[in-house]
């Protein structure tokens, strides 16, 4: 086995026992056996505990700022929902990092700073789409100064805290349909009739499968 294909294996471990235990609950020989390697083996690829941490984040980061490149070239209301499909997968696959981000990122500073560069990034990825929808007359004008800022905050703000939200609530973490309905209804209030003409058709299209 080469070392690129024992870094993954280690690091699908780790995923795996973070997302069922939680970060906190996890040693590097849990990780070690359910990889099936040595410790001093994974010691050689990932010293300590932060260091696949940190492997693991920039796994994340790449992914969503893809994803994100790739939504940012026509953001149609179409793109919108691949978007929210995409991103409810990820938060799937990397469950303990939504439901712990704060805790990660206290513990880990150098993930906390890298965090919050990507924070900003996504924001404004967003407020481009609004943009966008704007010109083509899809959004209103802007309401008052800022409002369209803090809609774009507000819409990552409550992607992150789905997933918890529904572990509070005992809800199912797996219903993407009160995902996008969550996370559309951000949207909705700003429609323009266009907009709203819009929204309909594509959730006839989702309706009748053909999306």
């Amino acid at each position: 086995m080469s070392a690129s294909q024992t870094r993954e294996k280690i690091l699908d471990a780790a995923l795996r026992l973070f997302n069922r235990d939680g970060l906190v609950n996890v040693r590097l020989q849990h990780i070690a056996d359910e990889a099936f390697v040595s410790i001093g083996n994974m010691a050689y690829h990932y010293r300590t505990k932060e260091h696949i941490l940190m492997a693991i984040w920039e796994q994340l980061e790449q992914q969503q700022r893809e994803l994100l490149a790739q939504f940012k070239v026509l953001p149609l209301f179409e793109d919108l929902e691949r978007l929210l499909r995409h991103k409810h997968a990820l938060q799937s696959a990397y469950t303990f990092f939504y439901m712990d981000t704060l805790e990660i990122i206290r513990a880990y500073p150098v993930i906390g700073v890298s965090y919050q560069a990507y924070d900003g990034w996504r924001v404004q990825q967003m407020e481009t789409m609004i943009q966008f929808n704007i010109a083509r007359a899809a959004f209103v004008a802007e309401p008052l100064p800022g409002s369209y800022t803090q809609l774009a905050r507000q819409f990552w703000m409550s992607s992150d805290l789905w997933r918890y939200h529904q572990a509070v609530k005992l809800g199912d973490p797996h219903d993407f349909s009160a995902y996008r309905e969550a996370l559309w209804a951000l949207f909705i209030p700003f429609f323009s009739d266009m907009g709203r003409r819009e929204f309909i058709q594509l959730n006839a299209l989702i309706i009748e499968n053909l999306f």
